[in-house]
């Protein structure tokens, strides 16, 4: 019987998930060999929590994690039926975070009610030689700002190429009073490929995928993914205060 393996990485480390020789998929497979399916193909700079690959053997995480890289971590497995594609999700969950430039809350959230439901997104996605259908159903869009930050939420059965990032770009230029929501309106009428740009990949985190399938946990991985990232959150925390604080001195020149 084939396993699902949940995985969590650093997307700064891997050139995205599948498809080059830096990929993660690529050093899994030097420990599990053939991979029969991955729940999603992230992008280079995109992380992730709780992504999916599936295997033919049942492996011990303790030696997964040892033959696994820095900046990634299989923390969890269930057994799955021969027919189980992992491809198949009952929905995924993003999270896109952004700084805050004044962006008004309203309007992202009016944008974002104009993504939700059942839409053929091709003017918001980056086509990858002769992929399937661009239609694609969005159940949720949730949009909260918490100091210097947007926090964009998107939960959906599944999501294409640079689907979520290019949503982004136009929720926060609709935020931002540069693009009008009938012009939002119109590309998902009437489909534009390449009609709008895409925001970084650094931002954006996948959080969960949702078979209905119990995994059995190993928690003392999970503790030290945990540490990993806390300890990279208040490494680039103390680097944003320096940033601003230089900048901050700049403006006190003056020749400013």
């Amino acid at each position: 019987m084939p396993y699902l393996y949940r995985i969590a990485y650093d997307g700064r480390y891997f050139y995205g998930f599948t498809g080059h020789p830096n990929s993660l998929e690529a050093k899994l497979r030097t420990v599990f060999g053939e991979l029969l399916g991955r729940g999603s193909r992230t992008d280079p700079g995109v992380s992730a929590v709780g992504n999916v690959v599936m295997a033919r053997e049942k492996l011990h995480l303790g030696y997964i994690n040892s033959r696994l890289p820095h900046g990634a971590w299989v923390w969890g497995w269930a057994e799955v039926s021969e027919d189980f594609n992992p491809r198949k999700a009952l929905w995924r969950r993003y999270l896109y975070v952004a700084p805050h430039w004044g962006e008004d809350l309203n309007a992202m959230r009016e944008a974002a009610e104009l993504f939700k439901g059942t839409h053929d997104f091709a003017s918001f996605i980056q086509r990858r030689g002769e992929e399937g259908s661009t239609v694609s159903t969005i159940f949720d869009i949730e949009i909260y700002i918490d100091g210097r930050l947007i926090y964009i939420y998107y939960t959906g059965r599944g999501f294409r190429n640079k689907m979520i990032r290019k949503i982004t770009w136009s929720i926060l230029g609709v935020g931002r009073g540069v693009l009008d929501l009938r012009y939002v309106e119109e590309l998902l009428k009437t489909p534009r490929v390449g009609a709008v740009p895409h925001v970084p990949a650094e931002g954006l985190v996948l959080l969960d995928i949702h078979y209905g399938v119990s995994f059995s946990i190993d928690y003392g991985v999970l503790r030290k993914a945990y540490a990993y990232f806390l300890e990279r959150w208040r490494h680039l925390e103390a680097l944003a205060a320096a940033y601003r604080t230089a900048g901050e001195a700049l403006a006190t020149l003056e020749e400013f």
